[in-house]
């Protein structure tokens, strides 16, 4: 484990101190301030080796990849942290239909079946997230006062579930609609927390949990029962 290679993706940021993290995917990303050399960033990067190891090997075992989704009968479908099982019927008019463990679209024409599974599940997730998001943010505003108003988009991200600016632009991945409600709800109210507080310093944890207790557990869960697709 040891002689394992290291790799890295450097951001530099106006921060304070230097922050290393393995994301869900097992890349380790360092966000190191502007004044601090290389040498010294390779140092303590070193000197974290075996705890950078340790959590890259863990977020690996726990990740799940599946092949690209080709979206024909039999393949899986994940929706909001249910698997359901594709059947996809030809037939004169388009719609959806949903049993406990099975989504059957009808199609015109079969080979329309991608663009409309991906549009169903997008139109799902945009849906949610328009009540959650509103859900979320009235109760964190029960709470807190903050700068601004967020404005809530939904973006695809390599490496990150979501993202705040600090312009108030919250972003959420779309390949969280794989994941179950309550672990959309904790990303929502992470990054809602990012509004007041940059770093993920004691101040942010604690700010997080008085809005979602269950932080801890949800973020694992996220990470370990998400399904995630190659692109």
């Amino acid at each position: 484990m040891e002689n394992f290679e290291l790799n890295y993706s450097l951001k530099r940021s106006k921060r304070k101190t230097l922050g290393i993290e393995v994301n869900h995917k097992g890349e380790v990303i360092v966000t190191a301030p502007d004044y601090i050399p290389m040498d010294k960033i390779e140092e303590v990067i070193q000197k974290r080796r075996s705890w950078i190891l340790e959590k890259v090997k863990e977020k690996e075992k726990n990740l799940q990849i599946q092949p690209k989704r080709k979206y024909l009968s039999g393949e899986s479908v994940y929706l909001f942290g249910r698997q359901y099982y594709l059947k996809v019927i030809k037939s004169n008019d388009y719609y959806v239909e949903m049993a406990h463990n099975r989504i059957n679209f009808y199609v015109r024409d079969l080979d329309e079946a991608e663009a409309k599974v991906t549009e169903y599940l997008d139109n799902e997730f945009r849906s949610l997230i328009a009540y959650k998001t509103a859900e979320c943010l009235e109760t964190f505003q029960d709470r807190y006062s903050i700068p601004l108003v967020p404005e809530f988009k939904i973006r695809k991200m390599a490496k990150r579930w979501g993202s705040c600016t600090k312009d108030g632009v919250i972003n959420l991945n779309p390949t969280l609609v794989a994941a179950s409600v309550e672990c959309i709800e904790y990303v929502i109210f992470h990054e809602l927390t990012h509004l007041l507080h940059h770093d993920h310093d004691e101040e942010f944890f604690r700010t997080l949990k008085s809005v979602c207790p269950k932080y801890k557990e949800l973020k694992e869960k996220l990470e370990k029962e998400t399904v995630l697709f190659e692109d």
